[in-house]
């Protein structure tokens, strides 16, 4: 079992715990306004929103985040600062890697303070600034959760429970749709439109590389939300198989595979 070790262990009240509730639903809400719903209906936010980090992803950081409490067996404090975190941790978009992380905990602390212990607020902004990726050349490798310092075993409990929810999605059923939504986002496609395929090819390499070697920065991490590793593994190199070889030529057809893929393993 594991335990909050600040000099305030456990300490917040049922109202305290309400206000963070407070505050990760406005986060939610925020994001939904700026850059949309997201999957499934991709409806609203600002200039058509954006494909991939839009209320659904924050949503499902949230929902993952709580599931590695729970196989954690973290405290009630851990996982209240730990599901505001993930409401929180990309309410700034459009911006630079790193400067939109950091605005993200930034803003998280504005909203906490005075409302909970320092040492909290602290923990909160660290599980965001975990969450910005790290690369390799042009390939994702992790992220900055393993490479942060942290006050005590606890914060570091809840900064990588986060991002581990923050690449939650990437080994379920809707894995692979999520990821080409992800093109669309890089190539500053809005939700209801279509890209062009120019640069696929080389984004789903990528993507390949992505969901057979990423490891997450908690062992649970792989138990909560890897079973599918292999599945989505396998359809990921047999659509980039066909992608080289001509048998798909349009995004209707990727799609098409995509969906299917969902409803087989959903």
């Amino acid at each position: 079992m594991s335990e909050f070790l600040t000099p305030d262990r456990g300490v917040l009240s049922a109202a305290q715990i309400t206000e963070l509730e407070v505050v990760g639903t406005a986060a939610l809400e925020r994001v939904e306004t700026q850059y949309g719903s997201g999957f499934p209906h991709y409806s609203g936010g600002r200039d058509g929103g954006l494909a991939y980090h839009n209320r659904h992803h924050s949503w499902s950081v949230q929902q993952g985040t709580e599931l590695m409490a729970a196989a954690l067996e973290l405290g009630r404090d851990e996982r209240a600062i730990g599901r505001v975190a993930a409401a929180a941790h990309d309410i700034v978009q459009l911006k630079p890697r790193g400067t939109m992380e950091q605005e993200s905990a930034e803003w998280l602390e504005r909203q906490l303070d005075g409302k909970v212990p320092t040492e909290l607020t602290q923990v909160g902004a660290l599980a965001i600034l975990g969450t910005e990726p790290t690369f390799t050349g042009n390939r994702l490798t992790g992220q900055m959760a393993t490479e942060l310092s942290y006050p005590n075993r606890s914060a570091e409990l809840v900064a990588k429970s986060v991002a581990c929810a923050d690449l939650g999605e990437l080994h379920s059923a809707q894995g692979p749709l999520l990821g080409h939504e992800l093109f669309k986002e890089i190539r500053k496609v809005a939700p209801g439109s279509t890209p062009d395929m120019e640069g696929l090819i080389e984004f789903q390499r990528g993507q390949l590389w992505l969901v057979e070697n990423y490891q997450y920065p908690l062992g649970e991490g792989e138990l909560v939300f890897g079973a599918l590793r292999g599945a989505v593994s396998e359809q990921a190199g047999r659509v980039l198989a066909q992608l080289e070889a001509g048998t798909i030529t349009d995004w209707q057809e990727l799609i098409a595979r995509d969906v299917a893929f969902m409803e087989e393993h959903a």
